[in-house]
Parts: C-alpha cells; structure tokens; sequence
C-alpha cells in the first residue's frame, strides 16, 4: 500500500516536471527532418524565425493581398530534364518538391497535359496525382499553428490535339474532384464554394478591414479556424465550375509574364488602387536585388529562372531576397528573454523588442532587435486604414506604447507594423513626406512573453504556440511537489524500517488493554 502511494507521488512529480520542460521549450527549435535537404538547402533557424513572425505580422491580412515568392517549375526544374526523368528519377524530383515547400517558396507554376484520365507534368512521366501525393504528405507534416503556411497551386492545361467534339468529351469524363480527393483530400483545400460561404457570412474583407462581398478571407482564419493550407488556380481555360469545382478559375487571378503594366505607386491613393486588384502576379526573370522592388511594389514574383537538378540551389539567395521583407540580413537574434533583467551598470535591458530604421538617404528601412527600455519615438496607425501613419515625436520606451495602458498614440490612432511589403512602402512615402532624417522607431512586435516567439499586440500579448511558464514559475511549481514527494518518503522509510510498538510488544500491550477494559463499569454512571 505504502509502496504504490509512493510510487503515484514520483509519477505525478515526474509528469508536472515533463510538462514544465516541454512548456518552456522554445520556438526557435526546427522542424525535424520534415523533408530531405540533401538537394535544396534548409533555412537557418534564424531564418526559421523571421519567415515566421512575418507570416504571424500579415494574419489579419486577406490571403489575395499576401506577397508570395513562387516558381515556374517547368522553366526551374524540368528543362533539358526530360532524360533523366524519363530514366527513373521521378522520385529525385518529387523529394526536390518537397525540399522547396519547406523553404521559403509558397507558390507553384505546374504545366499539365491530359493523360488518360489523369493529368501529367509536361515533359516528364509524373503524373499530377504524384505531385499531390508529395504536397499531401508535406501539408501532413506541417499542419499545426507553428509551420502552417499557405500554398498557391497555378495550373497551365495544355489542351489535346483533338477536334472539338473529341476535346469536350475528354474534358467532360477527366475527373479532376476525383483526384483531388484521392491524391490529396478535399479538406486542405480552399475551395470556390468556401469563398462563396465566406462572403455570404461576411468574413470577407476589404482594405479599410471592412467586411466586403467583394473581398477574401484573412490569412489567420484560413489557416487557423479553417485549416486549409492550398489554394488551387487555372491560368488557362481548361477547366469549368462543373469539371473542377475545387478549382478558381483564370479571371480570379492577376497573372504577367514578363514585364508588369501595373504601377508601383508611392501615393495612398495609388497603393489603395492597386490593392483593389486581387493576386497580383508576376512571372519572369528575377535576380537578388530587383526581386525585392518588385515585392515592395506589392507583386508577387513568379521566379523562371533556368536551371537544373543539380545547380537549382543557385535560386536560393533570390527566393530568400525576396521572400524576408522586413527583418535585416542577421535578425532577428537568436536569443533567450531577458526582460526586465539587470545589467552591470544597474540598468534595465530587455531585447526582445522590435525597432524599425529608417534610412533617408537611400528611402529604405530594415527591423532589428532592441532594447524595450530604450526610448525612442513609436510607431501609429490611423484605425483600419492601411496605408495612414503617424510617428510620434515624444520619446518613450516599448512598454509605454503599450494600447493596454494608454498608449502614446492619440485618439483614433494605435500602436501599430506595417503587415506587407505595400504598407512598409506607405509608411516610406510617409517619412519622405514628413521630411524625416535617419531614425529608430518602435513598431508594434516583441518576443517578450517566449524567445524567438514575435508578436503583435503589446508586451503582454502572449505566444500562440505554447503555454508559456518562466522559469520562476516552474521552480514555484516544483518546489511543493518535491518536498512533499520528500516528506511522504521520509515517512514511508521510517514505517516500513521502525514499525509501530503495538506490533513489537504485543504482549505488554494486550496485558494493558485487558487492565483497561476490566477498571471500565458497564451501565450509565452516576
């Protein structure tokens, strides 16, 4: 008896110390072995780190407004490939794939051409449903509020050398639903019909963050609430409502090749009009420092860069140029909190908040870690409207720019980031009004509550991957089950080794019993 009760006390010490280890674990931790990196290199964990935070900065932005950074993988991968595919290397192909879906690639061009009743990758002998299978088995892998991330899947059809007649039939009897369903699950998938559901419970928005029947959902609600990972589009004219109902046709898109006839705006009026455009992309040549204008000017890139199984890794520092819009080459750091810790000259540091520089003579701007008790002018933004700033003059730590205790924005204006490559170059066109020289400016983002967990919401704003517990509060928490766990031991020890004395001198103890029992009177007393 003694023996199992001590036992349940170690169990239940060892369960509360596990759940205290793995509460305190850090974000910063990579994802193991998701994919093979043996062909495509994997991003550092630093790079882990801000591809995150940024996706976590845009989750109240609609998913049509998002800067994507995606391939051409005919024009990327399978030129002058058709040998070594057809020789057997599908399975090299496919793995490549998936290496890219881990990195910082979010989008895919796939050519197909109608094979049986299936679809194949021109110029190769993977069929689509191959492909699926690679990008299910990675969405598997990932599906969780840490890795989650959205992918957009772009389809060019090559139509059949056949007759009309023979054309619509095939079209008609290729089951794309069937496929899907199969190869993928209809479930990852944002669908038209999701869209139409959306709009008619207006969870639509504009970008005034109004509700719209005209507007698409928030990154944050497809990814979170719903749990889709893929958007599937047609830039050809393969396909109808009918034949591929999982699938937006090609007019939802805004899709170049080559040059773009869109402006790269500076006014609000000009970025307000380009934003009334959905999915701007871009296909064409990119290298590391024209990618970056080409994002800030609110396109997505479609990189068609040649290249080869065995150099692909080349495109690596175009797709990292353009995919990290916001943080500097070396941050964020990498780094336990701190905060509110004393250094050696006695005063407070805590560098786990973000400050924005902002650099006149060339108009550009970088985030970089700093010290929340600094002081430095902040960051506001007039109520939903996106492209609206102010920049406070006043100078004052992070935390007193917190919205919760009375922010140092005024009146109708809150602390706030700039969520996109479009917003960052409104506040730019903002400072060069303004007529602002080289400066710091606190923005709203800090890894105060977890390391290397950047939030938006004030420096209580707590992360949303983990329960959080300091280290304070662990050893408040150990501390009561170990010296009771201890004291029980204790106890059990000198039982189990001394006995109690009725059991070592039974005799004597029965001898004072009888004694006892024969001075007791029977009857009520007097």
């Amino acid at each position: 008896m003694w023996i199992l009760i001590y036992l349940f006390i170690i169990w239940s010490s060892l369960r509360t110390w596990v759940t205290a280890v793995d509460s305190t674990t850090t974000v910063g931790d990579d994802l193991n072995e998701t994919v093979s990196a043996s062909v495509w290199p994997t991003m550092s964990p630093q790079m882990t780190v801000a591809f995150r935070s940024q996706r976590d900065v845009m989750g109240n932005l609609t998913i049509d407004q998002l800067p994507y950074v995606g391939l051409n993988l005919r024009r990327v991968l399978l030129n002058n490939e058709t040998s070594m595919v057809n020789e057997g290397n599908n399975t090299r192909l496919l793995t490549l794939f998936k290496s890219m879906l881990s990195s910082e690639v979010n989008a895919f061009v796939l050519d197909l051409e109608q094979y049986n009743n299936d679809l194949r990758v021109v110029d190769t002998t993977l069929l689509f449903s191959d492909v699926l299978t690679a990008l299910q088995s990675f969405i598997f892998s990932t599906q969780n509020n840490l890795y989650a991330n959205i992918i957009v899947l772009l389809l060019n059809i090559s139509a059949p050398e056949l007759d009309s007649t023979e054309y619509r039939h095939q079209n008609q009897t290729l089951n794309t639903t069937y496929i899907l369903d199969k190869n993928l699950g209809n479930s990852f998938i944002y669908k038209p019909t999701d869209l139409q559901s959306d709009r008619a419970k207006n969870n639509t928005w504009n970008i005034y963050g109004k509700s719209s029947i005209d507007g698409w959902p928030t990154l944050g609600s497809v990814l979170y609430e719903q749990k889709k990972r893929l958007v599937i589009g047609e830039l050809t004219d393969f396909f109808n409502e009918t034949t591929a109902p999982y699938i937006f046709p090609h007019d939802v898109f805004h899709y170049e090749q080559g040059n773009s006839t869109l402006d790269c705006p500076s006014t609000v009026e000009g970025l307000t009009d380009l934003s009334s455009i959905h999915w701007r992309f871009l296909d064409s040549l990119f290298n590391s420092v024209d990618i970056k204008e080409y994002i800030s000017c609110g396109l997505s890139p479609i990189i068609s860069n040649s290249a080869y199984v065995n150099n692909v890794t080349q495109l690596a520092d175009i797709i990292h140029e353009g995919s990290v819009w916001s943080w500097d080459s070396d941050q964020p750091s990498v780094t336990q909190s701190t905060s509110k810790s004393g250094s050696s000259s006695g005063t407070l540091e805590a560098y786990n908040c973000v400050l924005l520089y902002y650099f006149a003579n060339n108009e550009t701007v970088t985030w970089r870690v700093g010290n929340c008790y600094n002081s430095n002018i902040g960051l506001c933004r007039y109520e939903n409207m996106a492209f609206r700033w102010l920049v406070r003059s006043n100078k004052a730590t992070y935390f007193d720019f917190d919205s919760y205790q009375g922010s140092k924005c005024p009146d109708q204006y809150s602390f706030n980031i700039p969520r996109s490559p479009l917003e960052q170059r409104s506040f730019i066109a903002y400072m060069r009004n303004s007529s602002f020289s080289d400066t710091q400016i606190w923005i709203d983002l800090n890894s105060i509550s977890v390391s290397n967990c950047w939030v938006s919401g004030g420096p209580y704003a707590s992360c949303p991957y983990e329960k959080v517990i300091s280290r304070r509060n662990f050893v408040t928490m150990m501390v009561p089950a170990s010296v009771c766990s201890f004291a029980l031991l204790c106890i059990v020890v000198y039982l189990s080794v001394l006995r109690v004395p009725i059991y070592d001198n039974r005799k004597n103890w029965r001898r004072v019993i009888n004694k006892i029992s024969k001075s007791e009177l029977e009857g009520v007393p007097s």
